[in-house]
């Protein structure tokens, strides 16, 4: 470990805790991480986990603390929650031209509202693709056969 300035009355309070749960509030640099690095030092024995704002802060937190302490983002955090329930959405972007050659066809208006479609399905909760994902789709509007046959092609 890196030679650390000795610690402030406030900061021994903290590095030297030993309960079941730490909460630290202070202001921008009053000392926070480097008083976090020493109490994860303190404490090798414990789990820790650091929540960092972007990757660059947890890049350079994972450089600074020791291996019992998790740097993430928060965002790793709620994708390793809830994300993998929504991973069939992610997939690389969509091309007017993959959906064209996917359906066979040549026709760029079709293929736009199949990848406007797609795209509104993709930015939703539901788990499957509706007609509400339609993006010119008129809810309250009365639909010829013919819009209602090209409604249900582009679904």
């Amino acid at each position: 470990m890196k030679q650390l300035p000795p610690d402030t009355p406030e900061q021994s309070l903290i590095t030297q805790y030993k309960g079941p749960r730490l909460v630290v509030k202070a202001y921008a640099g009053t000392g926070k991480t480097t008083t976090l690095v020493k109490y994860a030092h303190n404490n090798l024995d414990s789990r820790i986990l650091y929540l960092a704002y972007n990757r660059a802060i947890r890049d350079e937190a994972r450089e600074k603390f020791p291996a019992n302490v998790d740097c993430k983002t928060s965002h790793q955090l709620a994708y390793a929650t809830i994300g993998r329930g929504y991973q069939h959405k992610l997939s690389g972007n969509l091309r007017l031209t993959d959906i064209a050659q996917a359906v066979n066809t040549k026709n760029w208006t079709f293929a736009k509202d199949i990848l406007d479609t797609l795209n509104a399905f993709m930015c939703s909760a539901d788990m499957r693709i509706l007609y509400t994902h339609f993006a010119r789709a008129d809810t309250g509007k009365v639909l010829t056969s013919k819009q209602e046959r090209y409604q249900i092609q582009v679904v």
